[in-house]
């Protein structure tokens, strides 16, 4: 998702009108300094030092004619998908449709916002097997053990089962998504209402009937997570339209990547589907397998971390044991240092632990 800049106002160039209506509704529910702009001849300065650029479709073809310089975070806001799309590209913009968007509006606002908001990580598999969500469940407990907001856990893989079973909370009561699914617009503080393990709210999915993810309450939820913790992990498993939303929500992705040349190979295409050119890679070490510079070399990205094996936590799953409870010291020492190198340019709280 695009970052935000902190340096101006959020800039809306849009008439009087519904959409104008819509964009101005959400800025006032985050807190967001905004400056409106209907006549283009003030656009120039605006448009360098705007935190973020929304623009009303209808005005989309009169911005894309004045040739400004390219430039991060612009969305072209409206209802019309035939005019969003036309203008998407010459503005370099990403799309908002109402009404379905607006919990997405929300989401990009809040970056914005003068609230607090939690960084929100996807921890995404480069393939089948590696431990991705493991890592997500740890991530969150050891965040929430540290901080005094605690952190939110949100299970977005539609055929992963229910995040809940490896923190042994598939019998705490709460919500789960099918009772969310419903959830739009700007949410308020969730944790009354969700399974809460040692600070931990967790959004799970439920065992039952397949549930089609929109792309909407999923933005919603999350949205509000971010304002009421420390941090929002996401577990998107491998699901492209999971993996697509985790992305487009997500302030940091890692990728969690086994050092062997089959599962390299699968984290490149999964990265190339998904245009994560920004994303850090967290490497399983293989026996026999690839040097993590290389796999570095291989993915073209970052190594933030890398993550021992450890022999209990394959048992701990089954067995319904979180794998902070289960995981040596390695382990834990491995998942502490990511989080404070998250925390060094994320605003994640940092505390050495004894681990």
């Amino acid at each position: 998702m695009a970052q935000l800049s902190p340096s101006g106002p959020v800039l809306v160039v849009a008439r009087p009108g519904d959409t104008q209506d819509a964009i101005l509704t959400a800025v006032a529910a985050q807190q967001v300094e905004a400056e409106v702009i209907s006549d283009l001849e003030q656009l120039a300065a605006p448009w360098r030092t705007a935190a973020a650029v929304l623009i009303d479709a209808d005005q989309a073809e009169r911005v894309a004619t004045r040739a400004l310089p390219h430039r991060s975070a612009v969305y072209v806001v409206g209802q019309d998908p035939a005019l969003l799309a036309t203008w998407s590209a010459p503005l370099s913009a990403r799309v908002i449709r109402l009404p379905e968007g607006a919990a997405w509006l929300g989401t990009v606002l809040g970056e914005g916002s003068s609230q607090r908001r939690a960084p929100v990580v996807a921890a995404i598999g480069g393939s089948g097997g590696v431990g991705a969500s493991t890592l997500a469940v740890a991530m969150a407990q050891l965040s929430a053990a540290r901080a005094p907001l605690g952190a939110a856990l949100v299970d977005a893989d539609p055929f992963g089962g229910g995040i809940d079973l490896l923190l042994g909370a598939e019998g705490v009561p709460g919500w789960r998504w099918p009772r969310l699914n419903s959830a739009s617009g700007q949410l308020g503080d969730l944790r009354s209402y969700l399974p809460v393990i040692d600070k931990v709210s967790v959004v799970s999915m439920a065992r039952g009937e397949p549930l089609d993810l929109a792309r909407e309450p999923l933005a919603a939820i999350v949205n509000a997570l971010a304002g009421w913790h420390s941090l929002v992990v996401l577990d998107p498993g491998r699901a492209e339209i999971s993996v697509r939303e985790a992305v487009r929500l997500s302030s940091v992705q890692l990728v969690v990547v086994a050092a062997g040349v089959r599962a390299v190979a699968a984290a490149r295409q999964l990265m190339a589907a998904h245009d994560l050119t920004e994303a850090q890679l967290v490497v399983r070490p293989v026996k026999g397998g690839l040097p993590t510079g290389l796999v570095a070399d291989a993915l073209k990205r970052p190594v933030l971390a890398e993550l021992p094996a450890d022999g209990a936590l394959p048992g701990a799953a089954e067995g319904g044991v979180a794998p902070l409870s289960a995981a040596g010291r390695r382990y834990r020492r491995a998942v502490a240092a990511l989080i404070d190198e998250l925390g060094a340019h994320h605003s994640i709280e940092r505390r050495a632990i004894d681990a």
